[in-house]
């Protein structure tokens, strides 16, 4: 009894040995492994990082705080969800205030927007823009349309200047 026994879990053993070997080098690999930050591996060229869909279109804005303060700003970075404003005026993250874009050429734009992060504490030599990143919170349709056709606006522009410089 005690033959039978032993015979059983070595051929048992055996199978889980065989069906592991089986699994662990007859597996299906990724072929994109994450590579760690190494000095070794290749750095890559910053202009060969993909950019988020953002322009720079340096529009004039005027801030109303919940306070009922105002305040000058410019718009110099936008993408469909947010923006980077330079402002002297101070906010508080998270801080919720009304933006007024005023354009030539159309009719001015309000928008509701909320302060995500900002650098006005930082010291001036650390600081290229003093502003503040801002995510819109409430925008109309003429909002979208016009961040929409600047993004494909500066996308044209970029593309026919790469274009060109290939050439």
């Amino acid at each position: 009894m005690q033959k039978v026994w032993i015979m059983s879990m070595f051929v048992f053993t055996f199978a889980f040995f065989l069906i592991f070997l089986t699994v662990y080098f007859f597996r299906p690999r990724k072929k994109d492994k994450i590579v760690p930050l190494t000095p070794e591996r290749k750095l890559l060229d910053p202009e060969d990082i993909p950019l988020p869909h953002r322009a720079e279109p340096n529009w004039p804005a005027t801030i109303l705080t919940t306070a009922g303060e105002t305040a000058q700003a410019s718009i110099v970075s936008v993408t469909q969800g947010s923006a980077f404003i330079t402002s002297i005026t101070k906010l508080a993250i998270g801080e919720k205030f009304q933006v007024t874009v005023t354009l030539p050429d159309r009719p001015p734009l309000q928008l509701r927007a909320e302060v995500t992060w900002s650098n006005m504490q930082l010291p001036a030599e650390k600081v290229v823009n003093r502003g503040m990143g801002i995510r819109f919170i409430e925008t109309g349709e003429d909002a979208v349309c016009l961040i929409n056709d600047t993004i494909k606006q500066r996308t044209t522009d970029v593309t026919l200047a790469v274009n060109g410089a290939a050439k």
